[in-house]
This record gives structure tokens, C-alpha cells and sequence, in this order.
């Protein structure tokens, strides 16, 4: 049974900063649509709101003015996604992107403080649209440019210092405790994707294991079965055989010619039956491969062939690979072969030739007998065994043949 070859030794993952991960943040399909069109929404509003709190301390003109980043933080929004979705994130373009995107958020905080609600968008674009460094960057400027709309623009900051200092303690504190949520979120799915990885890769070595033993139980099977089956037909039909053709050779010679004549007969049905049966013993007999490779099963099995029916059998397989698939079918076709050619053509000599390159071995069976008509002949079962073992083997078999020249069987099975 062939053994599983051992798994590759493990390539060692480096730990890394989570918001450094090469693919994009994973989210649900409420979670995509989400990050796609909650922006915009919170751009509006925080003007909305802005122009509806106007006051004392804000006035009309200057919402007026507001809405020009506003409108120039929608487009680039757009422009935004679009390049996210073309370059992935990470590369130079969203970079400088992200950078005007920061640039005009500071700009419209200047005009209207509550841009800040949209400001807080940049906890979950930065991840999104960034990678490395740049991440914590604009983790951080996202926390200032909050802490200055929410105590009411840059005047307030400037004139309330430390409640400014206050309030960015505070955001800043938040961005790290948000960092740290979603780089455990991250390390705990890279954890479990991970685990599930390793899972589908021991199932399917578990998979092809009881394959590979299902095969070898079937193969174990069959092959007892065939030695029972060789061991019942040679104890019991070649054995009976023998012992007839035994007691018609014990036949005196004082009998008339037509009994001995009939006694002749029975006697040569008797050797072709023990020749057949002889063979039947042959081929389900114990695996020929079994300690060797196909050239030296198939020369051991030409060998045996010629002395058994005293007939000049060569071997040659000097160009053929000793290692390579489908020896058996190779050997089955060669047992065949010979057989038809001790039961058919009355040949005197028989080559035999083992021959192979990349893709192929070939077989070949050529003999001086009397050859057939490939046309008029009906193909016996022996020769359709041999095609349909070729071709089970993802070959093919040809017969090259005509009357008085002999017999050439060829079988090609992939190497």
C-alpha cells in the first residue's frame, strides 16, 4: 500500500500589527454596505444639525461657506471607494487621497465644529483605505480633529487649552482601546481561518489515508480470492485432467483403430483442456509483480512460456524504464498474448519487446506463425480482454496481422 508522503514542513507566520493585514478588514454584507454609505449620511447631518444649532457662536454665512467641503468630501468619498476598489488599499493613490480627505475634514471643523460627527467616520476608514504607520497616523489625527470640533472649533480651543487637552486625552485613549478591539478581533479570526485550514488539511490526508486503504482492502481481497480460486482449479480441474489423460495413455495397444482412434481424441480434448486450465491457474495465480518490477516479471514470465511450450521466446527490454505504472496490465496483456499464440498460431519463435519513453511503455508480442484475417476473423474474448485492459489503464492495444505472416499485438499504457 502505497504511503502517504510527509506534509511540507510548516512556513513560519511572523507575528504582525493587525491594522497591517493584507487583506481588507473582513466584514458581513450589513457591515460592507455600511462602511460604504454611512459617511455620506453622517457628512449630511453634521451639516444638517450644524445649520439647524446656528446661533450666537455660529453663524449662517459661514455654514454657507461649510458647504463646500462638504460637497468636495462627498465627491472624494466616491473617488475613495472607487480607487479602493481598483488598487485595493494600502497603495500610493488612496494615500494621497486619504491625506486631501483628512485636509478638507480640518477645513470644514474650521467653518462648522460639528463636522466632528463625521469626523469620527476615520476610526473605521483609516484600517479600510490604509496600511502600516499611516493606520495609527490617521487613528490619531482623526482623535485631534474630533477633540477640536467638540469643543467647538479651533477659537474655543485655543482659548480653553486644557479642556481641549481633555477632551483629546480622551479621544486618543479611545482610538487605542479601538485598535486594540479590532486587532484582537483580527488575530482571533486570523486564529480561527487558521485552525479551519489546518482542519480541511488533516480531513483531506484523513480522505485520501482511507482511500488508500479502501484500495488496498479491495486489492487484498481480490488477490485472495484469486489464489483461492487458482488453488481450487489446480487441485481439482488440472488434477482430474491429468489423471485422465494418465489412464487414456495406459490404454493397450490390442484394441481396434476405431476405439483407439476415438481414444486419441478424447485424449488431445483432454491436454487442450488441461493446457487451458493450466493457464487459468497461471493468470490467478499470486500477483507476478509481487518482489519485482514489470521487466523482470515479464522476462520470468517469457522464460517459463518457451520452456512450457518448447517454442524460441526472446525478451528484450534493454530502452524500457524498470520503474513505472501499470506493470500488471503489462504482464496480463503479455499472458494473454502468449497464450493465443500457443493455442492459434503455431509459431516457432516469439519476440517479445519492452520499450518506453516519457509518456509511454510500450509492449510488443511478435510471432512466425500462421497469422489471420483481421477482417474475416471474429475476435475472441481473449483479445477483447487485452484492448479493454489497455484502455482501462488509459492505453490502447493494436493488432497487426494477416495471413501467414504472423501475428504483432502492441499495447501502449502511460507511463
Amino acid at each position: 500500500m502505497a504511503v502517504l508522503p510527509a506534509p511540507a514542513p510548516a512556513q513560519v507566520e511572523h507575528e504582525s500589527d493587525p491594522l497591517d493585514a493584507r487583506e481588507p478588514t473582513r466584514q458581513g454584507p450589513l457591515g460592507a454596505i455600511l462602511e460604504v454609505w454611512l459617511p455620506p449620511v453622517l457628512l449630511l447631518v453634521a451639516w444638517t444639525v450644524g445649520w439647524s444649532a446656528a446661533g450666537p457662536w455660529l453663524a449662517h454665512e459661514q455654514l454657507r461657506w461649510a458647504l463646500l467641503p462638504t460637497g468636495l468630501l462627498l465627491l472624494l468619498r466616491g473617488l475613495l471607494e472607487i480607487t479602493l476598489r481598483r488598487a485595493g488599499p494600502g497603495g500610493r493613490p488612496l494615500l494621497l487621497l486619504y491625506g486631501l480627505h483628512l485636509v478638507l475634514v480640518a477645513f470644514g471643523i474650521l467653518l462648522n465644529p460639528l463636522t466632528c460627527i463625521y469626523a469620527f467616520i476615520g476610526y473605521i476608514d483609516a484600517p479600510r483605505f490604509l496600511r502600516g504607520a499611516w493606520v495609527h497616523v490617521a487613528v490619531m489625527t482623526t482623535a485631534l480633529l474630533c477633540a477640536v470640533g467638540q469643543v467647538g472649533g479651533p477659537q474655543v480651543a485655543l482659548a480653553e487649552p486644557w479642556f481641549f487637552v481633555g477632551l483629546a486625552v480622551v479621544n486618543l485613549l479611545l482610538a487605542l482601546a479601538m485598535m486594540f478591539v479590532a486587532g484582537e478581533r483580527e488575530r482571533i479570526l486570523d486564529q480561527r481561518e487558521r485552525a479551519q485550514r489546518e482542519a480541511d488539511r488533516v480531513n483531506r490526508e484523513n480522505h485520501q489515508l482511507h482511500e488508500q486503504l479502501m484500495i488496498g482492502a479491495r486489492t487484498a481481497g481480490a488477490g485472495e480470492e484469486r489464489a483461492r480460486l487458482s488453488r481450487e482449479i489446480h487441485d481439482t480441474v488440472a488434477q482430474g485432467l491429468v489423471g485422465v489423460i494418465r489412464q487414456l495413455e495406459a490404454v493397450g495397444a490390442d484394441i481396434d483403430p476405431g476405439s483407439r482412434q476415438r481414444i486419441t481424441i478424447a485424449e488431445e480434448a483432454a491436454r487442450d483442456c488441461l493446457l487451458e486450465a493450466r493457464r487459468a491457474v497461471e493468470a490467478l495465480g499470486p500477483h507476478q509483480l509481487h518482489g519485482m518490477n514489470a521487466v523482470d516479471a515479464l522476462s520470468d514470465l517469457v522464460a517459463r512460456w518457451a520452456r512450457a511450450h518448447r517454442v524460441v521466446a526472446t525478451f528484450d527490454a534493454d530502452t524500457a524504464p524498470r520503474d513505472g505504472r501499470h506493470g500488471d496490465v503489462l504482464v496480463r496483456i503479455a499472458q494473454e498474448a502468449l497464450a493465443n499464440v500457443a493455442r492459434h498460431s503455431g509459431a516457432r519463435t516469439v519476440t517479445v519487446t519492452l520499450s518506453g519513453n516519457e509518456r509511454h511503455r510500450i509492449l510488443q508480442i511478435t510471432d512466425d506463425g500462421g497469422g489471420y484475417d483481421p477482417v474475416t476473423v471474429v475476435r475472441g474474448h481473449g483479445l477483447a480482454n487485452m484492448t479493454e485492459r489497455a484502455r482501462s489503464a488509459g492505453g490502447d492495444l493494436g493488432v497487426r496481422s494477416a495471413p501467414g505472416r504472423g501475428c504483432t499485438v502492441t499495447a501502449a499504457v502511460p507511463t
